[in-house]
């Protein structure tokens, strides 16, 4: 009887997964957890092989930000004392009647623990493996030909930055690639501490001064920080938790986080401080978090995406003769947005203003800079010319300087000739 209640349990926590998975509505704030969002709300689910007529996959080249990741210190330290603290705090309140959470919140509030240590700040999680194993079986059923089954280092190239997450995150997209035994044999390039390609902006002197340690580049995140609508918002989570005072604009952050982180790792459970937010307030705390990464990230400076000609340069050399048949870069949030930006991709009307939100912008890191977002450039071979196919999240898009969604190699190295040619880190990121 045992084992049978133990199956028909585990039956109903799979169906209620895919259920949410595959249902989640635009209301759902889960949908609007920025750059901690969720892969599996996300990606392309259709994975059969891409064809097209007269042409054939040859080559691929994919950069992939790691997957669902633990906190960084700061938000683990604030987990342990601020939430832990506010956790009793909103259950006080709720059981003496004041607060609107009902019984069964209460108790994923009375569950809620945190037993995260330091020493693990920003490790891939088990959810982050799955999502690269899952990733690249995908991958590999729609490019059978540029990706082979059976490893060998001729044909495969895999390369991560000096951390422990975009480390795991390579060797578990191997085990999803090759059998396990196979993905024992894969040679990885050596992981660099200076890193001019996969991390290029960490390594640029000129944008850390004058974006990334510039309190101009945080002006508007600033200001919409402080305006009537995150006021509004700040008092709406207070209220929704049954607090009788409003909580600080660094604690809802916090929340927003950890909702976030939560709702990452536990496919099967809920974060209790989701509960803090409907989805007007989490459309508040999104465009909070995609005003920074805008400015830092995006296009509101020059240099932030022109020095992503490094890596965009890495693509086009690894589509020529002598390079490996499939190439695979794991890098960061700040990799990808960079070289999205540089491929003039999901830009506003306008910059982005913190006077007050824009409802319609295109850049939003919980669609285009989830856990797992990644990039890939697939070669083929036509019989007129060779032509560039390009995937986001695995769904193929248009570039704006392409005509079609199959572009012409050609066209494509003549339109970046600059990114290609003229692309010198150490002069560009010279301080005068």
């Amino acid at each position: 009887m045992t084992r049978y209640f133990i199956l028909i349990v585990t039956t109903v926590i799979i169906v209620n997964h895919i259920f949410y998975a595959t249902t989640l509505k635009s209301k759902d704030i889960r949908n609007y957890l920025g750059t901690r969002t969720p892969y599996r709300y996300k990606y392309n689910k259709n994975d059969t092989k891409i064809k097209f007529p007269s042409c054939k996959d040859v080559k691929i080249w994919m950069v992939v930000r790691h997957g669902t990741r633990l906190p960084s210190v700061k938000d683990i330290v604030g987990m342990n004392t601020t939430l832990n603290d506010l956790k009793y705090e909103v259950l006080l309140k709720n059981k003496q009647g004041k607060g609107p959470l009902k019984e069964e919140d209460l108790k994923l509030f009375e569950k809620w623990k945190s037993d995260i240590s330091v020493e693990e700040q920003k490790f891939l999680t088990f959810e982050g493996q799955d999502e690269m194993i899952q990733l690249a079986e995908r991958m590999q059923k729609r490019f059978p030909n540029a990706i082979k089954h059976k490893y060998n280092n001729k044909h495969f190239k895999f390369k991560y930055t000096a951390t422990q997450r975009t480390q795991q995150s390579a060797r578990h997209f191997t085990l999803g690639l090759f059998d396990k035994n196979n993905s024992q044999n894969v040679i990885y390039e050596p992981a660099l501490k200076v890193d001019t390609t996969l991390r290029f902006y960490k390594h640029c002197d000129k944008w850390q001064k004058q974006v990334k340690k510039n309190p101009n580049t945080y002006k508007e995140q600033v200001l919409y920080g402080n305006s009537h609508e995150m006021n509004l918002t700040l008092q709406s989570v207070s209220k929704r938790f049954g607090l009788d005072r409003v909580l600080s604009l660094d604690t809802v952050v916090l929340i927003y986080k950890i909702c976030g982180y939560e709702t990452s790792w536990h496919k099967y459970f809920p974060s209790p401080w989701c509960l803090g937010f409907d989805d007007v307030s989490i459309k508040t705390l999104e465009y909070y978090h995609d005003l920074k990464h805008y400015w830092l990230d995006g296009y509101g400076h020059d240099l932030t995406y022109q020095q992503a000609c490094m890596i965009l340069k890495n693509m086009f050399e690894s589509m020529t003769k002598n390079s490996p048949t499939a190439t695979f870069l794991f890098a960061h949030s700040g990799t990808l947005l960079k070289l999205l930006t540089h491929l003039n991709l999901y830009k506003p009307d306008s910059h982005l203003r913190g006077i007050t939100k824009d409802e319609q912008r295109p850049w939003r890191a919980s669609d285009i800079d989830c856990f797992a977002s990644n990039l890939a450039f697939v070669l083929f071979k036509c019989k007129d010319e060779e032509k560039i196919l390009t995937l986001h999240q695995e769904r193929i898009i248009k570039l704006p300087m392409c005509n079609e969604e199959l572009c012409s190699f050609k066209h494509l190295k003549e339109f970046f000739n600059n990114s290609i040619n003229n692309c010198d880190h150490s002069e560009m990121c010279k301080i005068d």
